[in-house]
């Protein structure tokens, strides 16, 4: 679950910011953090970033290890990590966009679906590389991802997802589970057959992204944090941006703001007012575990579980013996687009009875937290990166709420774009395409809602066939 990017208006209510109304488990279990200064005064830099989450950071920071001669500056409206990449699920996922194998192999081919696979693919291994190089204590584990289908539904979708990732040149990764043997290993009947992907696995993305933050400021980075835009100038040689505190100039600007990049000034000159749209989502983290219930609840890979179905959902253990889940119908398309931060009291009361329907020995858990906001979804089902309208900007969107390490790939391929490379990064056929656009914005808000309503009526059809049945919100 990748969620929110805070609209730089949003109103705070007394008694508190909206940052500590809304933590996230990230926040609670990260260190303690002192801001980068506001941007004060005027500053010309080669290159300007706006946006200080996965996208933004790594592509600081790649700008700086391609070329440490080029002069950049990264503006966050709030702080590094405050918007998505602090507000996830933590896990680190192969997948693409909000595609699965099968609706990526069949509107794109399997070339392509190989290239966009490779790309997530090379986005996990910087991770990994970048954790190690700069010394960066995120907790990772690398326990891959249990892909799982729900026996109600049966095991076609599993073995139509191993043939395509064959036919994608990913099987030396992946290796199937029989349904048998994930009962045994999760200890619920709720499940079919498996595949197990090696890639990947769980981490702390706020530790990563402000780790990373810290990388590209030993490498000469400016950070400007509580710096958000006002104003974004093209019509000069230079870029002009505002903040209210200050003025940057830029000869190349990239727009890292996923669900927050309909919000910012100038967007539809840009082009880019419609080329997403936000979609709220809610998580939950429990209590721990104790060693008593790890040992009955069994999970000997420890690795996130995602439900390959219509009915969305995803847990992982986390690095202080948690469990952390998401379902997807506790989403919703805000026809404001407002995107400040939600607690969702429905989630923390029926919480525990969803984790209990699908494992039985959690019955009796309680939650210790819910958060959310918005994730960041295109029409075509697939993140968008590229060059704006004006092809001085760059920019990328559509993290779909799984998109930590392609956004990580993404910085790589921005960092390219604005450094005038050619690249298979540069070159593959996401970020040279056409982009598609939300035909309006109220539609956009509909369209995303079907997706809701596609969920909340797989989780109506499975909740009443299993035991417990799922209680759904009304």
């Amino acid at each position: 679950m990748e969620a929110v990017i805070l609209n730089a208006s949003a109103k705070r209510p007394s008694g508190g910011s909206v940052l500590n109304r809304s933590r996230s488990h990230w926040w609670n279990t990260s260190d303690s953090y002192q801001p980068a200064t506001p941007l004060i005064g005027h500053v010309d830099v080669d290159v300007c970033i706006v946006g200080g989450g996965i996208n933004g950071v790594s592509t600081a920071y790649h700008l700086k290890k391609l070329d440490p001669s080029v002069d950049v500056a990264l503006l966050e409206a709030e702080v590094v990590g405050f918007g998505a990449s602090g507000r996830n699920a933590g896990q680190i996922i192969m997948k693409f966009g909000g595609t699965s194998p099968e609706r990526l192999v069949g509107s794109h081919g399997a070339d392509r679906g190989r290239e966009a696979w490779d790309y997530v693919h090379r986005g996990i291994a910087f991770i990994e590389d970048v954790r190690d190089e700069e010394g960066i204590a995120c907790d990772y584990t690398n326990t891959g991802t249990l892909n799982v289908c729900l026996r109600v539904e049966g095991d076609g979708r599993i073995d139509e997802a191993m043939r395509l990732m064959e036919r994608m040149g990913q099987s030396q990764y992946v290796s199937y589970v029989e349904r048998e043997q994930v009962e045994q290993e999760l200890g619920s009947n709720q499940f079919g057959a498996a595949y197990h992907e090696s890639r990947g696995g769980q981490f702390n993305p706020l530790k990563l992204v402000r780790g990373l933050k810290s990388a590209a400021e030993r490498r000469g980075v400016w950070v400007y944090e509580n710096s958000p835009v006002a104003s974004i100038d093209t019509t000069g040689k230079l870029i002009t941006l505002q903040t209210g505190l200050g003025v940057i100039r830029c000869k190349r600007l990239v727009l890292a703001t996923n669900a927050f990049t309909h919000l910012l000034p100038s967007a539809k000159e840009l082009g880019l007012a419609r080329e997403q749209t936000p979609l709220m989502v809610k998580g939950v983290i429990t209590e721990p575990l104790t060693p008593q219930q790890w040992e009955q609840l069994g999970w000997p890979r420890r690795s996130g579980v995602n439900i390959h179905s219509d009915l969305f959902y995803s847990f992982a253990p986390t690095a202080d013996g948690r469990m952390l889940y998401v379902g997807g119908y506790y989403t919703s398309a805000p026809w404001d687009r407002n995107l400040a931060p939600e607690v969702d009291m429905r989630l923390k009361r029926a919480g525990p009875d969803h984790l209990a329907a699908f494992f039985p020995a959690l019955s009796g858990v309680e939650v210790a937290q819910t958060w959310g906001g918005p994730i960041s979804i295109t029409p075509d089902w697939i993140p968008h990166v590229g060059e704006a309208s004006d092809p001085r900007i760059l920019y990328a969107c559509g993290c779909w709420g799984n998109g930590m390490p392609c956004g990580a790939q993404n910085g790589r391929t921005l960092a390219e774009l604005a450094l005038g490379m050619r690249t298979e990064n540069t070159d593959v056929w996401f970020v040279t395409r056409k982009k598609q656009k939300w035909p309006s914005r109220i539609l956009a808000a509909f369209l995303a809602n079907g997706v809701i309503r596609k969920r909340h009526v797989a989780s109506r059809r499975i909740g009443g066939r299993m035991n417990p049945p799922l209680r759904f919100p009304r």
